[in-house]
């Protein structure tokens, strides 16, 4: 019998509090709702900056068009490779515009053209399935004369972040239902099915140096903890080594400890290049309790075959062969033990919210596989593209996706294009789904949590933020207190000024459209 394990189960907890009907309908409606309502219900303390910060940009005429189009038009935007463009959301009126069908790099706006796509083209009741499955026969004494199988297809959230840390949980769940089978003990191997992506598991674009970086973390059609492990670093005594432990803990790491528990705090967590060596140097504050570090990992299939094996082991589940690696296996008589699924909405909502490059990745792969049959980011974006030009009328030359988090440089789009997608979703019975996973104005553990976070300001904006160096983005929608609902993009490269500087350029012009609008 097949035991069906789903990630907003039991371990799912989060997701379901914040997923609820009505948390959903709470966030939809807070786009008509009156400014203010919700920002002065909690006072908030504000610590005191150390550098007093240049005043911000002064708004110059009478109309809500003339004002916003000063900002756009401000130095600061003048002196970037600027893409700007606001448009009220139902009729398309212009308010501002500045190099607005110029293709600029977007960094993490990216990723709102990838879940849009993921809906259109996957559907919104699409599911990510894992399976487990064994082939042979099982004897009294619970061997299974014969092998396992784990069929992956790229669900990102294998992991702690569903199960209140515990990366394994899964591999856990996997272990009770093959005993729940019968099954104790494997005599063949376990067959990791991984044909479903491609095996460029890292985009040949992204900085080679930050490979070691979660933000880099390599993309498979099997992956666990987001393609990363947790390293997690305790002070020992005073002038000992201090206390590594593990995320899971494999043995397909090593970990070089050379730092020395001190006064002070200075540590570099880090991977040794092309290798899965865990370099832990530096100091450890005595008193600097626990610190956490996710570090990418090399072959994201291996790892998850490793810590499996291991999980079923310490289990109970003992396997006397060694992994088998292949793209498809056809054989039919397989018997499928138990399947880990997670609805599409989990995986925009850490996308978007969160903004984690991984689930965006391993979300565009999908839609190459789904709808190209190749799971690759070149399948993908090429889907993604076909699908704007036909359906969301995307011009010619104003949008070049690479990936789909927005970590490569080469990815290029315009304003233009980003806000043709937001009055295209407008219109869409999906509306809710997509505007749940987005960021807004205040909202506690997001991008967007000290920003515009005061009446009248609070919960009037949904955006998706973005930044690499020298890239800042925000595209989303905005509520005027007229009642009407404005889409906008705000992107600018290679400013000439800090980067708190073009988050409050875009604030600014906010500002003017929830007061004037």
């Amino acid at each position: 019998m097949t035991r069906k394990i789903v990630a907003q189960g039991e371990a799912g907890r989060e997701w379901r509090q914040r997923m609820g009907k009505r948390v959903v309908l709470a966030l939809v409606l807070s786009l008509l709702m009156p400014p203010g309502v919700d920002a002065a219900s909690k006072p908030r303390t504000r610590k005191a900056t150390k550098a007093k910060r240049p005043a911000p940009p002064v708004a110059q005429g009478v109309t809500l068009e003339e004002r916003v189009s000063s900002l756009a038009n401000h130095a600061l935007a003048v002196n970037a490779l600027t893409s700007v463009e606001v448009r009220e959301v139902q009729s398309g009126a212009l308010v501002a515009e500045r190099g607005a069908v110029s293709p600029v790099a977007p960094a993490s706006n990216i990723k709102l053209f990838t879940t849009v796509a993921a809906l259109e083209l996957l559907g919104p009741e699409f599911e990510y399935r894992t399976t487990l499955s064994y082939r042979g026969r099982i004897d009294s004494g619970g061997t299974l004369r014969g092998e396992l199988k784990v069929t992956g297809r790229g669900d990102p959230t294998i992991g702690g972040r569903f199960h209140d840390g515990n990366s394994v949980a899964v591999f856990e769940q996997w272990a009770v239902a093959l005993k729940r089978a019968g099954i104790r003990q494997v005599d063949g191997s376990i067959v990791f099915e991984h044909g479903y992506f491609d095996t460029e598991y890292v985009h040949p674009t992204w900085p080679a140096n930050q490979l070691m970086h979660w933000y880099e973390a390599p993309v498979g059609a099997l992956t666990l903890q987001e393609g990363c492990v947790a390293v997690r670093v305790r002070p020992g005594k005073p002038g000992t080594r201090p206390i590594v432990s593990l995320e899971p803990p494999s043995k397909y790491f090593r970990v070089e400890n050379t730092a020395v528990t001190r006064s002070r705090h200075g540590l570099l967590v880090t991977r040794r290049r092309d290798s899965n060596t865990i370099v832990v140097d530096g100091s450890v504050g005595r008193n600097s309790g626990q610190t956490e570090v996710f570090v990418s990992v090399v072959d994201p299939v291996r790892y998850f075959a490793t810590v499996m094996t291991e999980t079923l082991v310490k289990n109970g589940v003992t396997v006397s062969g060694t992994p088998r690696f292949v793209p498809q296996d056809g054989r039919g008589d397989w018997v499928q033990v138990a399947e880990y699924r997670t609805p599409l909405s989990v995986v925009m909502f850490v996308v978007n919210k969160k903004s984690q490059n991984h689930y965006a990745e391993q979300l565009l792969k999908t839609i190459g596989a789904e709808v190209k049959g190749v799971g690759s980011w070149e399948a993908g974006a090429h889907a993604v593209d076909e699908w704007l030009r036909a359906k969301v009328g995307t011009k010619p030359g104003q949008l070049s996706m690479v990936d789909g988090s927005g970590m490569s440089r080469y990815n290029r789009a315009s304003a233009d294009a980003f806000v043709a997608l937001l009055r295209y979703v407008w219109t869409k019975p999906y509306l809710r789904d997509f505007l749940s996973s987005m960021p807004y104005s205040g909202e506690e553990e997001s991008r967007l949590r000290n920003r515009l976070d005061e009446a009248p300001y609070a919960r009037q904006v949904y955006a998706k933020t973005g930044y690499i160096s020298g890239v800042v983005g925000l595209s989303g929608y905005v509520r005027g207190k007229s009642g009407k609902v404005y889409a906008f993009s705000f992107l600018f490269n290679d400013y000439r000024a800090g980067v708190w500087e073009m988050y409050r350029l875009q604030d600014e012009m906010l500002k003017e459209i929830v007061s004037n609008g």
